[in-house]
């Protein structure tokens, strides 16, 4: 995640209520979605461990309480009262190839608007990092809460989830000959992009349903970026590089979804998403100091602003197939639309600009993305269900944006298996899997994912 501005350039109704409400200030306040590994843009596969165990290919079906999230109008399925609650972990492992960027800024090729982290103050350093390997444990932690009552023809539900989120944290050291220097660099980034959702789900007729949504988007983004020259022969030629960022917004988006049954056996299902304008505000700091060699760059910046966010649109559409009551089979196709997205690095306006601090508004050539999943489910008996499922995903972010320190990873591919356990009241769902890919400029990962929801009926 870049830290810098760029150069010129969701019982009685008393129970029911304080339950959401208890309940959405827990998670939202605990779940900052941090991974590398997404599925489009900077977009997490999706919610709810059974819909992720069958490939995230849920629109057509949308049976659970996770239809907040696929297609809120698969929310008139639902009977009765419950809640369910989960986390989802994953364990990246990345190799980079080239390292990180450390282009040159005075003339150079250093651009934060492409997601360069680390500028080249000296016409002799590197260009790029020596480390391209990245191994994160549990880089992911993903709570999710969720709830809902049926009313008839029409349920109510709501949550906290993650829809987003990055994690960076990455550390290296090269020399540069020319000054016997040797430069270390340091990044750590997290960003965190939350939904607290209310929806609706209506039976229209025996075979039509609609439902309706909003989501309140909060976005969090901190970033803290440090390198140091150290010269053992002459310390005129040391610096010391520190810059920050602190920022947080809130916007607000729509969802409408429609859901059509043929009969017990096919159903369609559709879903909208507006996406949202969301105006993230905080402070940026930037420090730089050392010797007389670095004089011309020496800087001392703090000022509030904010970056004109932009959370694109998305849309899908689905199918699922029941061709005996034990196995279901669905598909899914969807489209996020990148083309206008900004971020801190190429878009920011500063209350008080300075030497590095300078108001920008670029476009980091991000595009529409698009993919496929698959999924199938299968009742072995009244406890327990099996599931597995596959996604192809493009990420729409352009190749050279992505490196070990940057908020993306590629074009992806996920191969999920879960199973679900039914005791009592309770349901119980498992998942693990793996997620690959890659980019046309040698960055290759694999993730590996956990996850486990508890489901109870009220």
């Amino acid at each position: 995640m870049n830290s810098l501005s760029q150069r010129k350039e969701p019982l009685s109704k008393k129970t029911w209520f304080s339950s959401i409400f208890l309940s959405l200030a827990l998670i939202s306040l605990s779940s900052v979605p941090a991974t590398k590994t997404y599925a489009s843009g900077v977009n997490m596969e999706g919610l709810g461990i059974r819909a992720m165990s069958m490939g995230s290919a849920f629109i057509g079906l949308a049976d659970d309480a996770s239809a907040v999230f696929w297609n809120p109008a698969g929310l008139s399925q639902l009977k009765g009262a419950g809640y369910t609650f989960g986390v989802y972990s994953m364990t990246a492992d990345v190799d980079a190839k080239n390292g990180v960027s450390n282009n040159s800024l005075p003339g150079g090729d250093y651009d934060p608007n492409k997601g360069d982290l680390f500028p080249g103050f000296y016409p002799s350093e590197p260009t790029n990092f020596d480390d391209d390997e990245e191994f994160w444990l549990g880089a992911a932690t993903m709570p999710s809460f969720l709830i809902f009552k049926n009313f008839g023809r029409y349920t109510l539900a709501g949550g906290a989830f993650g829809v987003g989120g990055a994690y960076s944290s990455y550390n290296d050291k090269i020399f540069d000959p020319a000054n016997d220097a040797e430069i270390e660099a340091d990044v750590f980034a997290v960003l965190g992009l939350m939904s607290i959702n209310g929806s609706i789900g209506y039976q229209v007729t025996q075979k039509l349903s609609v439902g309706f949504g909003v989501d309140m988007l909060v976005n969090v983004w901190r970033g803290d970026v440090k390198k140091d020259y150290i010269s053992a022969s002459d310390s005129d030629w040391n610096y010391n590089y520190d810059a920050k960022i602190r920022k947080w917004g809130y916007g607000f988006q729509g969802n409408i979804g429609v859901l059509y049954k043929f009969n017990e056996q096919w159903s369609v299902g559709a879903i909208y998403r507006t996406g949202s304008d969301i105006k993230l505000e905080g402070d940026t700091k930037i420090r730089l100091k050392g010797g007389s060699n670095i004089d011309p760059f020496k800087t001392n910046e703090k000022s509030d602003g904010h970056t004109d966010f932009e959370y694109g649109a998305s849309w899908g559409v689905g199918v699922a197939y029941k061709p005996t009551k034990k196995l279901t089979f669905t598909y899914d196709y969807r489209e996020n639309d990148w083309s206008d997205f900004n971020w801190p690095g190429s878009n920011a306006t500063f209350d008080e600009p300075g030497k590095f601090l300078q108001n920008v508004d670029g476009d980091p050539g991000w595009n529409r993305a698009h993919g496929y999943s698959v999924g199938t489910e299968y009742l072995l008996n009244n406890k327990i269900t099996l599931r597995a499922g596959y996604t192809n995903e493009s990420s729409g972010v352009p190749s050279e944006f992505e490196n070990p320190a940057t908020i993306t990873l590629g074009d992806i591919q996920i191969a999920n298996v879960g199973m679900g356990i039914q005791y009592d009241t309770w349901k119980v769902d498992v998942l693990v899997g793996t997620m690959w890919g890659g980019t046309g400029y040698g960055v290759d990962h694999r993730c590996y994912d956990f996850g486990i929801s508890f489901m109870r009926m009220l």
